[in-house]
């Protein structure tokens, strides 16, 4: 065979070779990626119908003593919730079951805000005027922060109970009730500590919306915006809107430091800690 004739015929077989080559890069490829997609597709559909298939092979409905259960932990929660004839009355409960526990936890400053009304007198300063060196620090800087958590407590929207109390008989004549209040302190850190684990110890049902503390201050000071849930007789501007707020499941704080502590997995383990037989890599 002649060289000149040799050498078309290799640019021939090479012009066949990228056109096949182009062929199969612009229309077989995509489909054989989309094939393995697809495949992949299925497999995992497979294992989640697997899965699925497992656990409703393992659902057991409800059966009479986990019923009663359910029964007896609803009981105790509308026996939880403070009777009150009007939202005075609680605020008064309220109020009565702050100072017990301030008192108890040794304050030697505390003081107290109903949602909409200035800051009560400090508890003890009847009699001439003196400097109120925890006035002036609310006052100053801590005014708006305070009404932020009051106006987020007072919010229905905001209503974090909402999965819980939703289909619970109230008690005839009864609406279930929200309301904020504000807590001022200033004590040494153990005295303000120990107030703040036991705010929620009353009968008036109070938790923990808002807290802003400074413990490196000459005193340490803090304030507190609560709520409290109660059931009021007839009408209020308290009371809960049926359906108010949302259930976003499990609250978790992902910046609280508690989260990022290693875990000693001996703590859990009865017997303390045991060593794997020798032999064992």
């Amino acid at each position: 065979m002649r060289p000149g004739k040799l050498a078309r015929t290799l640019l021939r077989l090479l012009a066949a070779l990228a056109v096949l080559a182009a062929f199969v890069v612009l229309d077989w490829y995509p489909a054989v990626k989309e094939l393995g997609r697809m495949r992949r597709d299925r497999s995992d559909l497979q294992r989640r119908l697997k899965d699925y298939g497992a656990m409703a092979s393992g659902f057991v409905f409800p059966d009479r003593e986990e019923k009663a259960l359910f029964a007896r932990g609803r009981a105790e929660l509308r026996r939880a919730l403070l009777p009150v004839d009007d939202d005075s009355a609680w605020i008064a409960i309220a109020l009565l079951d702050l100072q017990a526990q301030s008192r108890k936890d040794r304050l030697p400053r505390v003081r107290f805000m109903v949602s909409g009304q200035a800051w009560a007198p400090e508890l003890g300063t009847a009699g001439p005027a003196r400097p109120d060196p925890l006035a002036a620090w609310l006052g100053n800087r801590q005014s708006a922060g305070i009404q932020e958590g009051c106006r987020i407590a007072s919010d229905p929207g905001r209503f974090p109970w909402q999965a819980i109390v939703a289909g619970l008989e109230m008690r005839p004549g009864r609406r279930l009730a929200s309301r904020p209040l504000a807590v001022a302190l200033e004590a040494p850190l153990a005295a303000l500590l120990d107030f703040v684990n036991h705010v929620s110890w009353g009968a008036a049902r109070l938790e923990i919306v808002r807290l802003h503390l400074e413990a490196r201050a000459p005193v340490p000071r803090a304030w507190l915006v609560l709520r409290g849930y109660y059931l009021v007789r007839g009408p209020s501007p308290w009371a809960v809107p049926e359906g108010a707020g949302s259930d976003d499941g499990l609250r978790v704080d992902p910046d609280s430091p508690l989260l990022w502590q290693r875990i000693d997995p001996s703590l859990f383990c009865e017997g303390g800690k045991r060593e794997l037989p020798a032999g064992i890599p």
